[in-house]
């Protein structure tokens, strides 16, 4: 055998071997359902409307960026395998040419964003792929585009990228803000972005009482709406609870999310509020997963009144810290409504917060049953919440919900910056209640602070003392009274027991982080004795009328035996006590 029957004996070996292999592939591509088509630059072309060209020379390019065709896209597969048997005699002719160390011309190509297509060479493509080279000389023309093309796109891709351009020929926002990359995996959902675009546009029109143009209304959505949110996704890196989705994907999902817990809450939520919330319930991480089987299995095995609350500074965490300004710490206080007097001296209390923090107050009504009795009166006591939310000039919502009343407070609680709950002590008795009253499972479980309300008389506020005894909820005290501080300018004082954890030096401490504050009086105390009887004492003795602490240190069944300084005070005070955690 000569050297060039050899040559050539090899060449129809290393055909028919990438025809097998085109043929796997084909067989791999049905039962998985990918795509393993070339792209037909013809049908790019018509997408995207491309037209402007220029010719960039003879480059080295990627193979694996080659992944689409001028004219011949059903003689090749995606990796440029051959499919067709008409493709061997010229496949041959330039394996061999290969064989023998020929230098051949360069192919010509089209480069369309990161992607190439073949215009010509396309058997000098698909031999350089079987020989597993990394590059191959082309001469490259560009082509115009101005939807992002990349080396992964595939045929299914099209209709998605069809959508999107119409989409920026209908907003110009390649043009208005260049930056944005709104990419959607569902062609469908360009026509609900504008939708949510016509939506704004009619809410900004109505709020500024002034008609703006398309643009105008497009590029507010933009900055106000889609931007902020993409960023706390971008923030809490939640693409990554959602393989394969995109940001704009998300965004979709969040702003929907957030519209249906909104209405089931009868309060405005934030998307950028709800987007962590909604990962946590549909994220794909094993994390989220395992953090839901272990919430499903708790549920099951462990009674509601023992189950543990969030860790100590999630709600600062969450809610505070994401925000621009902490001018106003408590913007959304919800307080629950039986109708009792003593429970409107709480709502008057939970008043004199909402106007020193321009606060919304949310007023929940619980009803004993679905009956249209019961639900009568709950809208009765609504429609009195909002009367005297109106005549105080605080700004107010309500909600009638029927079921456990712990439950809903502590379901709402996620989504409000403060719960206040008239503690009467007729409520029930503690001591016969060793697993605790409604709001001990509250204060227990609930995210944000809780503000107990004696319901005796209104107090203003002016004079703070700050239960301090080093543990983290207690920490959590120390950040709202630096905020009352700099914010309402009271004055206060930070008290320790002696025998807890905080000792003198933590005491001093605690003092200068609230110095940052400003230029408020704050004293300090160090005492002795029972902690209960001691923070009483100490609250009466400096005529003070608010007292912050932390929430209870203990696990709820080893409370239930041991008891709880927050019990003890709760039972004695006639002054409003914020519970931190």
């Amino acid at each position: 055998m000569t050297g060039s029957d050899s040559k050539l004996h090899r060449a129809r070996y290393d055909f028919s071997r990438a025809k097998r292999q085109a043929m796997m592939r084909r067989i791999w591509a049905q039962v998985t359902g990918q795509n393993n088509d070339l792209i037909p630059f013809e049908d790019l072309r018509k997408t995207l409307g491309l037209i402007n060209q220029r010719y960039r020379g003879v480059q080295p390019v990627p193979l694996d960026k080659i992944i689409g065709s001028l004219g011949r896209s059903r003689d090749f597969d995606r990796v440029f395998l051959p499919t067709q048997g008409h493709s061997q005699r010229k496949w041959l002719s330039i394996d061999s040419a290969h064989m023998e160390g020929v230098t051949l011309p360069p192919v010509q190509l089209y480069k369309v964003g990161d992607a190439y297509f073949v215009v010509d060479g396309h058997h000098r493509v698909s031999v350089a792929r079987q020989k597993e080279q990394a590059f191959i000389d082309a001469e490259v023309t560009e082509v115009q585009s101005r939807m992002p093309v990349t080396a992964d796109l595939t045929v299914d891709d099209l209709d998605v990228l069809g959508a999107y351009r119409d989409f920026l020929d209908q907003t110009r926002l390649d043009v208005l803000r260049t930056e944005q990359n709104i990419r959607l995996t569902m062609p469908g959902d360009y026509a609900r972005l504008l939708d949510h675009i016509r939506v704004h546009k009619y809410f900004v029109e109505t709020e500024q009482s002034k008609e703006l143009s398309w643009e105008e209304a497009v590029t507010h959505w933009y900055d106000h709406v889609y931007k902020p949110l993409v960023q706390t996704i971008r923030r809490y890196r939640l693409l990554a609870d959602f393989p394969g989705q995109t940001e704009a994907d998300l965004y979709l999902w969040i702003i929907e999310h957030a519209y249906h817990l909104s209405r089931r809450m009868n309060q405005d939520l934030p998307p950028s509020e709800v987007a962590t919330e909604f990962a946590t319930r549909f994220g794909h991480r094993p994390r989220r997963i395992w953090q839901r089987v272990r919430r499903f299995i708790t549920n099951l095995l462990v009674p509601d009144p023992l189950e543990t609350g969030p860790r100590a500074g999630s709600w600062r965490e969450e809610r505070v810290e994401t925000r621009e300004t902490e001018e106003h710490l408590f913007r959304n206080i919800l307080t629950t409504l039986t109708g009792a007097d003593t429970g409107w001296r709480a709502v008057a209390q939970a008043a004199e917060f909402a106007r020193r923090e321009g606060s919304v107050l949310h007023g929940l009504h619980v009803a004993t049953s679905g009956e249209e009795t019961a639900l009568a009166y709950g809208r009765r006591v609504l429609d009195e919440f909002t009367f005297r939310c109106g005549s105080l000039g605080i700004k107010s919502s309500t909600s009638l919900a029927v079921g456990d009343v712990a439950e809903h407070i502590i379901e709402r609680s996620r989504w409000v910056d403060m719960v206040v709950i008239n503690q009467r002590r007729v409520h029930g008795r503690w001591a016969q209640r060793p697993l605790g009253t409604i709001f001990q499972r509250v204060a227990e479980q609930a995210m944000c602070p809780i503000l107990a309300v004696p319901g005796t008389r209104v107090l203003p506020l002016r004079r703070v003392v700050v239960a301090y005894d080093g543990s983290p909820k207690a920490r959590e005290a120390l950040y709202v009274f630096k905020h009352l501080l700099r914010c309402w300018k009271v004055g206060g004082v930070i008290l320790t027991v002696q025998g807890g954890r905080a000792d003198r030096e933590e005491l001093d401490r605690a003092w200068q982080y609230v110095q940052q504050a400003g230029s408020a009086v704050v004293s300090t105390r160090y005492e002795e004795g029972p902690a209960d009887q001691t923070i009483l004492r100490v609250v009466e003795e400096e005529d003070a009328d608010l007292l912050l602490m932390g929430g209870y240190g203990h696990q709820p069944l080893i409370k239930a035996f041991l008891g709880s300084t927050v019990d003890r005070v709760l039972r004695e005070a006639w002054f409003p006590v914020l519970i931190c955690r």
